[in-house]
């Protein structure tokens, strides 16, 4: 094994060992910050995650100064305005006081590499909050709670998620697919003036990214072409914008197979025949879903132990997130 190989190895280690920084609504982990008084514990997070990951715990309502207990909360639209009030007494209008709390909050959040929000509440709330659309109460569900807006606004990069879109499996996998991502991103050495670590980035993403379409790695490869130090910064801006992006999207199954058999191409010279219609034949049983993605990438990772194959071992495709997390056993 070259010296460069076995640099390049480490690297890869260890970037999947550290363990990103995620900000948690902190009910979700057990905090009695609600303004009941209570909590909202969520097991996967607070028993499976936390092993895993940094959590840093944000209640802005707590945080803002708002006392817990508390009046409960709502997003009412005020003109084309959003405003955030007292439920039972909507003329308390409390936006400024939480928006003075974001202002302030916001630069120190610039380090993590992931968010998961509390679904449905009026600040930390990510998708689809109720927002009062009129004096008889009637609600749509297409707001931002005003925090998990300003955050997504400011960090445009960094993945959010909410605790209840996490239970669907293929959402769980993406968002923590694009953590580690990001992560890695983040890590390259001296990035700024690095060409060869964008260059190395893009190549080891390039199964996950053929994952959501050939050609988003195609499109992601003319940014990277032709990249100069004099113009590594531009690149760069306009590459993790893209990249990031593109990781949002959700791999079909049919995609899944077509990076496993790229990747058992490698592996053709070296297995028997019946080793390769045994692979065939889970494929076919994942793209039907009758297995989970976890069972051909099993299968795939102990030929590739036994037959090592560099380029396909650089890729972060097979191990994108540490194993034991289990995410793709639940797909």
């Amino acid at each position: 094994m070259s010296t460069l190989y076995s640099l390049q190895q480490n690297r890869l280690n260890s970037s999947q060992n550290a363990q990103p920084r995620v900000g948690v609504s902190a009910c979700l982990l057990g905090r009695k910050v609600r303004f009941d008084g209570g909590h909202k514990n969520n097991q996967l997070i607070v028993s499976s995650l936390s092993k895993h990951l940094e959590l840093k715990p944000v209640c802005p309502e707590v945080e803002a100064g708002f006392s817990t207990p508390r009046a409960a909360m709502q997003l009412r639209k005020n003109g084309e305005q959003i405003r955030l009030v007292i439920n039972k007494a909507p003329f308390q209008d409390v936006t400024g006081q939480m928006n003075d709390y974001i202002h302030a909050k916001l630069d120190s959040l610039a380090g993590l590499d992931g968010f998961i929000f509390k679904k449905d509440s009026p600040s930390c709330g990510a998708f689809r909050v109720p927002v009062v659309i009129n004096q008889d109460g009637y609600r749509n569900r297409d707001a931002v709670g005003l925090f998990a807006g300003a955050f997504r606004e400011r960090f445009p990069l960094i993945p959010i998620e909410e605790e209840g879109r996490l239970n669907d499996s293929a959402l769980r996998e993406n968002f923590f697919e694009r953590v580690y991502a990001y992560q890695r991103w983040k890590m390259i050495p001296d990035a700024m003036h690095n060409v060869k670590g964008l260059i190395e980035f893009h190549a080891r993403h390039k199964l996950m990214l053929m994952g959501r379409g050939s050609h988003y790695y195609q499109e992601l490869g003319r940014l990277v072409a032709d990249t100069t130090r004099s113009n590594l910064a531009h690149r760069r801006s306009a590459y993790i914008d893209r990249f990031m992006q593109v990781m949002t999207l959700l791999s079909r199954p049919g995609r899944q197979v077509n990076v496993m058999q790229h990747i058992m191409g490698y592996l053709k010279p070296f297995i028997s025949a019946e080793d390769k219609q045994e692979l065939l034949a889970v494929f076919e049983a994942y793209r039907q879903q009758e297995l989970p993605l976890i069972t051909p990438i099993t299968l795939l990772s102990h030929h590739l132990r036994v037959h090592p194959q560099p380029y396909i071992n650089q890729q972060h495709y097979l191990d994108p997130f540490p194993r034991q997390l289990a995410l793709r056993s639940l797909l």
